[in-house]
């Protein structure tokens, strides 16, 4: 045939007979039809599209279900087949006789809406019917294919049907996912069950194989790693040679925080087949998080020159070694990730262990790299830090004290704490420690003006530093700019989730601003976060006192 690859839709399969199972076969065998041609590629010289069809209660209530017998005349079929841009339809019937079962199927022109081709297939050995089939339509459509469309998918018919029977179980599970989560999960049950069941029939089932490892991989969308988890299990222990399932096996263990199991399962399957480096860098970490440094150190070594991980590997190397104390070797490895590719970042590690090993000059040379390439952000924050430790040591000694006193309001140490504080911007006058504890002394005192212009300050050389940004928000609020403040509370606040305060403070100015809605759900968040904090209380019942008076205005 020339030109380009006839498209055959294929309509879900109907079946007449009295088990309820043969239903299950003749969708699941469609599907699987479209499935072996879109495995085989564009070897197969046809490209197979599925038609689904679902049907509802006719009250329109109720879950959808997959329809049991579909077999459509040539026009609807053909309608089928237009919908989803195809050339041809295949419909088809499976026939239950005890003594000649059959699967009746109908090759269907779309342009023409009218049959072309008629085909009775033996079914009395089951897993036979998908490859004839198969060979049968690429016969039908003259198409001489490359691929090897003919071989059965399993065994023996014990393991074909429990494979199909459980592919319909799957969809089942997923038609009842959303509105009968329970027997949903029932359906998946019996699916995984069914599956093994197959494989237990037929070890060497590879199609049985590959829809535990999908299912699995699809577990976590929906929160259900846990079942699958024993699917694995099961089938690790039924076939232990299969590296992805292995694999698999340590994703989900992860994914639920099972750290020691989940090592387990990728040791298993790098032992099967080796894990890629980016593997070898998250199984890494993971023995880093077990305290296992050692065992740390043998994958980040497997990860070669070149490998994008492995700079990444580099630097954890010298992480490790800084952590033993072997301060020479910890210094090279960060090097090493340095030279191939590491954030500039990692220089502030090298330079504390460097100021460690007592090489400041070093350590120096470091930092200056770092601060000329970043002008602004926290790095460049530590780094500038690091540099006036080395410096200035005394004034250092001094900028921790200065900042405690203007933290904790002692008005004993205000002064002493201010004058620190100008001698320190004077020696280094990019330090945000600096200029913040200046505001803050400034907000203590009223002067908004100057706290607004160190808080600033502040946040030009660290830009969304949380504290900088509460700080210059509570300062404006109380100079009534509550436009301004509230955007800048809300900043602090999404940067400082987990901080109950930062929190209040931004629904208190929403709450000024008068949206009640936001005030509302900012307070709520802060009172789980802390059920006991007085201003959190006060600030909900001033919110609750406006709503009150709102709902009267309503009235």
């Amino acid at each position: 045939m020339s030109g380009a690859s006839p498209v055959v839709a294929v309509v879900p399969f109907g079946a007449r007979g009295s088990d309820r199972r043969y239903g299950a076969w003749a969708r699941q065998i469609a599907r699987r039809l479209v499935e072996r041609f879109a495995d085989a590629g564009p070897a197969a010289g046809i490209e197979l599209r599925p038609v689904f069809m679902v049907a509802v209660s006719e009250e329109g209530r109720g879950p959808g279900y997959m329809v049991f017998g579909s077999t459509p005349d040539a026009e609807l079929a053909a309608g089928y087949g237009a919908s989803v841009g195809a050339s041809h339809v295949l419909t088809g019937t499976y026939l239950h006789d005890d003594l000649t079962p059959t699967l009746e199927v109908t090759l269907v022109r779309v342009t023409t809406k009218e049959s072309i081709r008629t085909e009775r297939i033996g079914a009395r050995e089951l897993r036979t019917v998908e490859p004839a089939l198969a060979s049968w339509v690429a016969r039908a459509l003259d198409v001489e294919t490359r691929a090897d469309i003919a071989s059965p998918a399993a065994a023996n018919d014990a393991a074909y049907a429990g494979l199909l029977e459980a592919m319909d179980d799957e969809v089942n599970a997923t038609l009842l996912r959303a509105s009968d989560p329970e027997r949903a999960a029932v359906a998946m049950d019996r699916a995984l069950v069914g599956h093994m069941d197959a494989l237990r029939a037929d070890p060497g089932c590879a199609a049985a194989e590959q829809r535990l490892l999908v299912l699995a991989a699809e577990s976590v969308e929906h929160g259900d790693e846990r079942r699958h988890i024993a699917s694995l299990e099961a089938l690790t222990e039924s076939g232990p040679r299969s590296w992805r399932a292995h694999y698999l096996l340590g994703e989900l263990r992860r994914s639920i925080g099972d750290g020691p199991g989940a090592i387990l399962a990728f040791e298993h399957s790098d032992a099967l087949r080796p894990l890629k480096s980016a593997d070898q860098l998250r199984l890494a970490q993971m023995y880093i998080e077990a305290d296992a440094p050692d065992s740390a150190a043998a994958r980040l070594r497997r990860i070669e020159t070149g490998s994008d991980d492995y700079a990444a590997a580099r630097s954890l190397l010298g992480a490790i070694a800084a952590q033993r104390g072997d301060l020479e070797a910890a210094v090279t490895r960060y090097r090493e990730a340095l030279a191939a590719g590491a954030p500039t970042a990692l220089r502030v590690s090298v330079a504390r262990v460097l100021i460690v090993a007592g090489r400041e000059a070093e350590a120096r040379r470091e930092l200056a790299t770092l601060i000329d390439q970043e002008a602004h952000g926290e790095t460049t924050a530590v780094a500038r830090r690091l540099v006036f430790g080395i410096a200035w040591p005394a004034l250092e000694r001094e900028l921790e004290a200065a900042g405690r006193a203007a933290i904790e309001g002692d008005v004993t140490a205000l002064a002493r704490a201010a004058a620190s504080l100008q001698r320190i911007v004077a020696a280094e006058p990019d330090l945000w420690e600096a200029h913040f504890g200046l505001g803050l002394l400034a907000r203590r005192a009223g002067d908004v003006e100057t706290a607004e212009r160190d808080f600033r300050r502040a946040l030009e050389l660290w830009p969304e530093q949380p504290d900088a940004l509460h700080e210059l928000g509570v300062a404006l609020l109380r100079a009534g700019r509550v436009d301004e403040a509230r955007g800048l509370l809300e900043s602090a606040a999404q940067l400082r989730p987990d901080d109950a305060g930062y929190l209040a403070d931004a629904g208190f100015a929403q709450l000024r601003a008068g949206e009640l809605a936001a005030a509302r759900s900012r307070l709520d968040q802060a009172q789980r976060l802390d059920p006991e904090d007085r201003i959190t209380a006060a600030y909900r019942g001033e919110l609750e006192r406006i709503e009150a008076e709102v709902a009267r205005g309503r009235r």
